[in-house]
This record gives structure tokens, sequence and C-alpha cells, in this order.
């Protein structure tokens, strides 16, 4: 199968043009942008890639520094008719992110300015290229917090949060990233500057914001959001306990937030991911299910009076209190999961599933979710897979099982066909028990077949007859979200 999609020639023109706009020093060409950009940080990026068949296959790559250099790129390539794939930190374990139809990769570091801090309303216009690690520490010298902490905080840019509709450790209490945003710029997929309404609450007509956000690319590229903050937490309160039985802790969650309490942190670990996840970071000793609590605030009394309702609703469902240092040395090592020797590297085969349900659906979700990942392949390829539940609602919470095969097949087409069964059964089976089949990790390549399941023929044709009315050249990330027009 060719990976070109514009001949020699054409990659020429496209080089000159970009360079035109941006710079030619901010250009690469088709061989050094994918020597650079091989994709994202799924399996399905990396094991292409290793294999030499990488599945971002940009013609060019483009790195603008202002908002309306991303405008002339975007009206260049509904001239050309070639496709654009907006590329923050790289950090997205789905396939979003990469140039799988070609075209140009629109890379969104340089977009990495704070526009404008308000100390007195606690909001901040930040760049989408901003790394939030380094906004986070930006904003800690003042004093305050941007309280969306994602795994990939090194990683991930402001903007791909927002693109991917991400969530971080502390969500329970401070929300996905959709509710950290108050208004967004945008460039539209014909090239024009979209600056969304500057409060999230207004009664002046549907929210823009919100239908941007989560699209993945393919309705809009982020360069610039306006998002709360908070003052730095004078106080945290971390509580540990184990279970008898997981459905215990599940029940535990369920009480604490339809009680009206607001953790920070409340993650609950079954039995095999206390073991082999949480124990080994924390080293304590753990073995049944374990939940790791924390609450936080600014008024010392009143983090301790919503710890200690937490903790007696974990003591009535049989808990048994280890106290607080687990909890503590899990939020001191809460980044080590995803580093070596945690995260699985190659020949291993992995991926995680973050299922969401409300709490009538849970449990059941839990149980055919885990068997069908279990199930699905041959016992000989010694799959392993560690849940728990990381980010809980008033109204239900999700499970988040990562699977390992620790060596797969050396054919590569053998690794793709065990990983996809694995990812389809899982993906069935979450349907079947009434859970939506993505939390916070967003669509990509890998759940994109699945949409119509998901959402239905009604469901499909509204978001295709949407992207077709933002984007009549389809231009942006044609194809992704299993969106065909």
């Amino acid at each position: 199968m060719s990976t070109e999609t514009l001949n020699d020639t054409q990659v020429t023109k496209l080089v000159a043009a970009l360079g035109k706009i941006v710079g030619p020093e901010n250009v690469l060409d088709r061989a050094l942008g994918r020597k650079k950009y091989t994709g994202d940080q799924s399996w399905l990026s990396i094991s292409a890639a290793a294999q030499n068949r990488q599945l971002s296959r940009q013609d060019a790559v483009a790195s603008p520094t202002t908002t309306e250099q991303v405008a002339a790129i975007v009206r260049l390539a509904n001239d050309l008719k070639v496709p654009v794939t907006p590329f923050g930190g790289g950090s997205g374990v789905q396939g979003a992110a990469n140039a799988d139809k070609g075209g140009i990769l629109l890379n969104l570091r340089g977009m990495n300015k704070i526009r404008h801090l308000d100390e007195h309303s606690l909001t901040c216009t930040v760049e989408g290229g901003y790394i939030c690690k380094e906004f986070e520490a930006w904003l800690n010298e003042r004093g305050l917090c941007f309280t969306h902490y994602p795994a990939s905080t090194e990683w991930a840019t402001v903007g791909g949060c927002l693109a991917a509709r991400g969530s971080g450790v502390l969500s329970t209490k401070y929300g996905k990233i959709e509710e950290h945003v108050l208004s967004v710029e945008v460039v539209t997929p014909t090239g024009e500057i979209l600056r969304t309404p500057s409060v999230p609450r207004h009664a002046v007509g549907p929210e823009l914001t919100q239908l941007l956000i989560g699209s993945e690319g393919t309705l809009g590229i982020i360069t610039a959001v306006t998002v709360r903050l908070r003052k730095l937490q004078a106080r945290r309160a971390f509580g540990t306990f184990t279970f008898a039985k997981l459905e215990d802790g599940i029940e535990a969650g369920r009480r604490i937030m339809t009680n009206g309490l607001k953790p920070a942190v409340l993650r609950l670990y079954d039995a095999n991911a206390t073991q082999h996840s949480l124990e080994r970071a924390v080293q304590s000793g753990l073995k049944d299910p374990a939940m790791v609590l924390m609450c936080d605030g600014d008024l010392p009394s009143l983090v301790d009076a919503e710890a200690l309702e937490c903790f007696k609703i974990c003591k009535d469902m049989g808990g048994k209190d280890l106290g607080a240092k687990p909890a503590e040395t899990w939020w001191e090592k809460r980044y080590v999961f995803y580093y070596p020797p945690f995260a699985p590297e190659l020949p291993s085969i992995w991926c995680t599933m973050d299922v969401v349900a409300d709490f009538s659906h849970i449990a059941d979700a839990y149980y055919k979710v885990t068997k069908a990942m279990k199930e699905a392949v041959d016992p000989k390829w010694n799959l392993s897979l560690n849940t728990h539940f990381s980010h809980w609602y008033e109204w239900g919470s999700m499970i988040y099982p990562r699977f390992k095969i620790p060596t797969g097949p050396s054919n590569y087409e053998e690794a793709l066909a065990l990983h996809d069964k694995i990812v389809h059964d899982a993906t069935k089976a979450a349907l079947a028990a009434g859970a939506v089949i993505n939390d916070h990790h967003g669509v990509g390549m890998r759940l994109a077949p699945y949409m119509k399941d998901q959402f239905g023929a009604a469901g499909m044709k509204t978001l295709a007859q949407i992207k077709r009315g933002l984007d009549p050249n389809n231009v942006f990330c044609p194809g992704k979200l299993g969106i065909t027009v």
C-alpha cells in the first residue's frame, strides 16, 4: 500500500506555500516531517512505526506561532484540498493525532503564550500549545493552580486536553477538562477565527464551546482557551481503605458521591490492580481491593470535616482503615505509573479501555468488560489485566482496565489482530452492559469503528451533517470520529 498522498512536485509546492506563511524554518517536508512526528503514544502508533508502517503519513509539517498563521494554513489547505491534522503534545493513546490521510500536520507547540491572567475572576487565557505541567508550574509561582492534572501532564497540551475531552486525577472534585473552560478561540475548517462567548453560563443560543471540545480536530483547531483557576489548596487530607469485596468499595464510592461530598481523589482498585499496580508504588502490603482518598481546599476545618465523612462511609461499608500514609505515597508517586518499569514497552501489546456508566450499570460493566478482555485471546499469551475506578460523578463512575500481553507475536498483523480482538470484545461488552465506550481518552483511530454502535444511525447522521456544514471540503481530520461525509 502506498503511503504517498501527494507527488513530489505537489509536496515541494506545498512546503513552499507553507513557508510563506510561517517561515521556511518552521516547515518540514515529507521525509523530515515523518521522521520527527511518527505518531501519538498509542500502541497502534508505536507498534506500526517500529515496523516501518507509520500511521501518521503527513506530507508536510507546519509550526505556526499565531492564530492568524493557523487560519492562513487552513485557507491554503482548502484551496489545495489537502487534509489538516492538528498535533499538540502527542500524548494521546487512541491515534487521534495521526495524519493518517496525509496532508499537513499542524504542530501547535509554538502556540504557547499566556495571553491574560485575571487574578480577580481567577481565570486565565492561555494558548492551546502550552504544556500542562509548564502551565501548572507558572500558575503555582503565583499561588494559583489549574486543577487539571492528567497522567500525561509532562507532554499533554492544554488544547490537546480539550480536543480529546480529557480528565485528570482531581476530576472527582474539579471536573473533567470541559468543566474548566469558559470560552475558546478556534480556527474553523474554512479558515475563520471564531471566539465563543466569554462565559459558559448564558442563554444566547447553543453552547458552541462544548460542541468544539471533544471534536478531536474534526470541527475546529483550538488556538486559545480561557480556563478557570483556583488558589493553591491550603490543606490536603488523605485516607486509605481496603475492602473484603470490590462491591463494598463501589457502594462506598456511590454513597460518598450521592451525599454531596466532593473528594478531590477517589480511586478504587480491584484486587489484581491493588497487588500488581498500586502496591508496587506504595509498598504497604496491600492485597484486597483498595481505595485511596484525598480531600482538599482552602479552609482546613472544612477539608477535615469532609474527609471524616468520607472515611465514615468507607468504614460503614466494612472498609479497613489503613491511615493516610499509603494514599500520601500514591499522591507523591502518582505519575510513576506512566514510566518504565510500570509503563509497558514493545514487544508487549497494551491498551487501556476507559468505560463509564451510571451507578445502576457500573458494576455489571466492570464484570462484563473485564471478563470479555480476559477471554478475548488464547491463555498462552499470558494477558494481564489491572482495573481501577479512577473518576467518579454524582451519578456514576468509570472503569479503567489496562491489559498487557508481555510478548506479542513477532508478526505485525498477528499482533494487531490480538490487540483489535481485545478492544472489539471489550467495547461490545461495555455497550451490552449499558456503558459508554469512553470516558476521557477520546475516540481516535482505535474506537472510530464503534461510533455507530454508540450513537446509532441517527446520531452519526447528525454528526456528519454538522461536519459537512462546518467543513465543506472535509479537510479537518477526514474520517476521524468515524464520520463519513
